[in-house]
């Protein structure tokens, strides 16, 4: 992958994982974790919010090196499908766990944060194979390789 599609992945997920966190954290889940906010959860903004999108751009920076080195099959919804699933249990689902094994967290809102949590790394995942996938070879190209491999 060229420098410049590693840069465009990383900051065009960047940009779809802040909207997907407004969404599902700022919306989807805010009456979930309304009985939490001044207990488990900070009550007003501080700086450590961000951390919030400091950690996401180390996730999709993570996501997109590992994009760029392992070959996945299949077009570009099936290569960042399963990125995406990657990126989810190699980061997200251990994350929420932990955090349920720590603190008072109700089940339900667990289930939640990792259903909700799969689907946003699954499009993050092809958000990354669009902006940063391997261009096609043209027929000609191929055509020449094939011959190679014939000889």
């Amino acid at each position: 992958m060229t420098k410049g599609r590693t840069a465009g992945a990383v900051a065009a997920a960047f940009v779809v994982s802040q909207i997907l966190a407004i969404v599902v954290h700022g919306f989807l889940l805010d009456a979930d974790y309304a009985p939490f906010r001044g207990s488990l959860l900070r009550a007003q903004a501080s700086w450590q919010m961000l951390l919030l999108p400091a950690s996401h751009l180390l996730f999709i920076a993570a996501l997109v090196w590992i994009f760029g080195r392992v070959d996945y099959r299949g077009g570009v919804l099936a290569q960042g499908t399963k990125l995406g699933l990657l990126g989810w249990v190699a980061g997200q689902a251990p994350l929420w766990l932990l955090w349920y094994a720590e603190q008072p967290w109700p089940g339900s809102l667990v289930i939640k944060q990792l259903g909700l949590e799969l689907v946003s790394s699954c499009v993050l995942g092809v958000t990354i194979a669009a902006v940063g996938g391997k261009p096609a070879m043209s027929r000609t190209l191929v055509n020449a390789e094939l011959t190679k491999l014939a000889d």
